[in-house]
Formats: C-alpha cells, structure tokens, sequence
C-alpha cells in the first residue's frame, strides 16, 4: 500500500494526540487516506473477543441509536462485535470509517485488511461492495504506527493500535471486556487518560462498570452521546452512493491471522 507519513511538527497532525499525549504522542503516523476524517465527531469502537449472545443482543440494542448519529467511526475491527460496528459505519451515507491496523503500512491493503477477518468458510463481508467502493474513491482512512515492514499483529502492536483509535476519539464504546482481556487492560488506560467512555448497561460487563465506566441502554445511551458533542444525522444525508461491484486482485496475496484475546 502507499502511504504517508506524518509528525507532530505538521500542522495537519491530529490534534487529539497534542491534547491528550502531548511530548508522549507518536512521533511518526503511517497513513492512506483522507487524514481529514478524524476532524470529524470520532467514536472508537474496542472489545473483546469473549463476548456471547447476551453482549451482542444488548450492544446491538445500543446500536439502534447510535446509528442515527453522524460521525466517524474508528477501530481495529477484529471481534465480532467490532465487526458489526464496522459494518454500520459503512452502511449509511452520512458515516466515515477509520482503519486502525497493527501491521506494516507497506504489508497491509484494504484487501488483506478486509481478508484477515472475514474469510471462508465464514462467509463474505455484507458491506463488502461499500468497503471497495470507498477505498476505489479515497474515502477511507488506514493508519499505523507500526514498523511499516511489520508483517505480524503482535501483542503489544495490537495495543497500540487499540490506544492509538481511542486517543483519536471523542469517545470509547467499549461493550464488552472481561477482567484479565486486553480489552480490560486498555479500558483502564482510558479511564486514566480521562477520555469518555462508555459500555452497556448489563452485568455482563460488571467488570468494566466497577472501573468507573458507564453503563447505558438503548433510550439512556442518546443523553450520553449529545452531552458529548454528538448530532443527529439530517435525513437528507442518509442515502448511499450506488455500489460498484469490486473486482479483486488476481495476484493478491492474502494472510489470515487472528488476534487471541
């Protein structure tokens, strides 16, 4: 893939970063894209990979109203929860999505991207035609900050880039996260980093409610979300683009790696 990279001494650099990290922000980004969408109301989306019917069936009843905001959305995309977010960010005109990877800039495409967590015999990604449609037209974002030559999503890789989407956010849905997850590691750091964040109101995740995280459903959720700077999509913004049906690369090779949790 090709891509760019930006310093904190650019003017275009996140100021999110400068905020909240200051001298500890990263001193290199690697990026492809419109670096512009994170200028956009930004939700991160983490969660653990642990999660059962009961976590999705309440975090989907969250997600009834979340989807009728406009924002960008950002995350690794790896569990399935993460990856039906993924897949509402791509569904509705007025939404963007951010990319965060744990691999190599030089390594990752969107068709490894995309390859590493939808593959046989699971099925093919419903918002596939989208996702290329808008990687063909530059309206996704991918960034990095690791090694450009990275080929593997290691522990501490996948760390970074897990704090590297919430930093970027106005805010952190975090649905799901056992004690003793990376989830729940990264959930504390966030606490402490004093940006807002959010999970679903069930004793499911009891674990992150005892660190101070909040717990909403599908009618206390909204309250949140504005209080934080969140808008109501217009309805005039909620028609998509016409999908173009995406033609793969013939001589694309495809890694498939899972993240354990």
């Amino acid at each position: 893939m090709e891509y760019k990279i930006i310093t904190p001494d650019d003017s275009k650099y996140p100021k999110k970063l400068i905020e909240r990290l200051g001298d500890e922000c990263p001193d290199k980004i690697y990026y492809s894209g419109q670096l512009e969408l994170l200028n956009h109301w930004t939700m991160a989306v983490i969660c653990s990979d642990k999660s059962g019917g009961i976590a999705l069936w309440e975090t989907n009843q969250v997600l009834f109203t979340v989807r009728e905001y406009q924002m960008n959305y950002i995350g690794g995309w790896y569990s399935i929860i993460e990856s039906e977010t993924f897949r509402l960010s791509l569904f509705r005109k007025y939404n963007t999505t951010t990319l965060s990877s744990a691999k190599g800039l030089k390594k990752e495409t969107y068709e490894t991207y995309l390859r590493d967590r939808f593959y046989g015999p699971l099925g093919r990604f419903p918002e596939e035609d989208e996702y290329f449609r808008r990687a063909k037209d530059g309206e996704l974002l991918m960034l990095s900050v690791t090694n450009p030559d990275e080929t593997r999503q290691v522990r501490k890789n996948i760390m970074e880039r897990n704090w590297l989407s919430s930093v970027l956010a106005d805010i952190v849905f975090i649905p799901y996260g056992p004690k003793g997850s990376k989830t729940y590691t990264m959930a504390k750091r966030i606490v402490k980093a004093n940006i807002p964040l959010f999970t679903v109101d069930h004793d499911g995740s009891k674990d992150l409610h005892k660190v101070g995280i909040p717990g909403f459903n599908r009618k206390t959720v909204k309250t949140f979300l504005e209080d934080n700077g969140a808008r109501l999509a217009t309805p005039e913004n909620e028609i998509r683009k016409p999908v173009e049906v995406y033609k793969k690369p013939t001589s694309q090779q495809l890694s498939f790696i899972k993240e354990d949790d």
